[in-house]
């Protein structure tokens, strides 16, 4: 039981200072955001073309509701803005702005800085040996989320 209750701590404490320090860190630059709307403006940045409401909500895995309450927060807090599709006037595309692209850039910073200190502290065996334990524990993941829409 001892391995068991051990990957559990790590794991708990993994995540919950990584929510944690993510947020902290992005706070100059976004002092009045969650990190649930950073990551909606890294999916809406992301996005490219594919900007429509329920593409977002798929890639996201929210409701497109659930999303209508966050862009329009991003969008009173100026990060985003609705347009409609020219080709199609019933489409409506959400816009990342100036202020959007530039947190997103601190967010992929942050992002960037993590992997390099992770990757820097391990030799090239106990790299490939954490990957294959993350990819491990991201089908766990994936797996509970597909039972959970069940």
């Amino acid at each position: 039981m001892e391995r068991e209750d051990r990957l559990n701590q790590v794991l708990v404490h993994l995540f919950n200072d990584a929510l944690r320090i993510e947020e902290r860190s992005l706070a100059g630059c976004a002092p009045m955001l969650s990190l649930r709307e950073v990551h909606v403006i890294e999916a809406l940045c992301a996005a490219g073309e594919n900007n429509t409401m329920s593409a977002l909500a798929a890639r996201l895995h929210v409701t497109v509701g659930s999303l209508t309450v966050a862009v329009s927060t991003l969008a009173r807090k100026g990060y985003c803005r609705r347009e409609r599709d020219t080709a199609d006037r019933r489409h409506v595309r959400i816009v990342p702005t100036e202020r959007a692209l530039a947190l997103n850039e601190a967010h992929t910073a942050f992002h960037r800085e993590m992997v390099a200190e992770i990757l820097q502290s391990l030799p090239l065996s106990q790299q490939e040996s954490l990957l294959d334990g993350l990819a491990c524990v991201s089908r766990y993941f994936e797996r509970k989320e597909q039972a959970l829409r069940v």
